[in-house]
């Protein structure tokens, strides 16, 4: 599976401690590793969207996932804090 990480993750991940910065890094190896999206542990399509955007849980923090079936690619679009996570202004598609 491709995987994509876009600029504002990293712009994100600065403002976090070192060991969320780890974990995050963690994450990404994990998904640039597996084949499938069901391969990934922890991950759930988002409520109340279309069908291809994610979400990625590990400890207090969350990535936000867009998955595109045709080239089987998957973008990870922010990093977030769990509880600023599901606000309407930091989903992508609101």
């Amino acid at each position: 599976m491709i995987t994509i990480v876009e600029k504002r993750v990293f712009k994100d991940a600065e403002n976090f401690p070192k060991y969320a910065q780890e974990l995050a890094a963690q994450q990404i190896e994990v998904l640039k590793a597996s084949a499938t999206l069901n391969d990934v542990p922890n991950i759930r399509p988002m409520k109340g969207t279309a069908e291809p955007y994610y979400r990625l849980r590990f400890g207090e923090y969350r990535f936000m996932l867009y998955y595109d079936k045709e080239t089987e690619t998957i973008k990870v679009l922010s990093l977030k804090h769990r509880k600023d996570a599901y606000k309407k202004q930091h989903l992508p598609w609101r």
